[in-house]
């Protein structure tokens, strides 16, 4: 239980935001991330968020844009079209969070640390 605090107090210490406490940003930015490092379309972005509604969903990747954490760009193939990216810093703000939470999970009490001194 420990675990879960320290990370979702890492969490919010990445974001200095607490709208970006909300899991559903968890999910879009964390999915985006799994997707590699590539302009995603940004109707696609929605169903990275299932628990709200697409109104909900729209409101919340535009934000994300419009605070920078995201980039918006053309889509080259289709002019009407808009791509989405991670931005660097977000993309290095996850990769951050990721590891803080790997590690202290490891050194909890089920984690690798502790399998080491049994």
């Amino acid at each position: 239980m420990l675990a879960l605090h320290e990370i979702d107090r890492f969490w919010g210490e990445v974001f200095h935001d607490e709208a970006y406490y909300d899991l559903n940003y968890s999910d879009l930015f964390t999915r985006m991330w799994l997707a590699g490092d590539r302009p995603l379309k940004k109707t696609d972005l929605y169903v990275f968020m299932p628990r709200v509604s697409l109104r909900t969903a729209v409101k919340y990747v535009q934000r994300a844009i419009e605070s920078g954490l995201l980039t918006e760009t053309v889509d080259p193939a289709d002019r009407r079209s808009k791509r989405v990216a991670l931005s660097a810093d977000l993309s290095r703000n996850i990769e951050g969070f990721i590891d803080h939470a790997l590690t202290t999970f490891d050194s909890g009490p089920f984690g690798r640390d502790a399998k080491k001194g049994g």
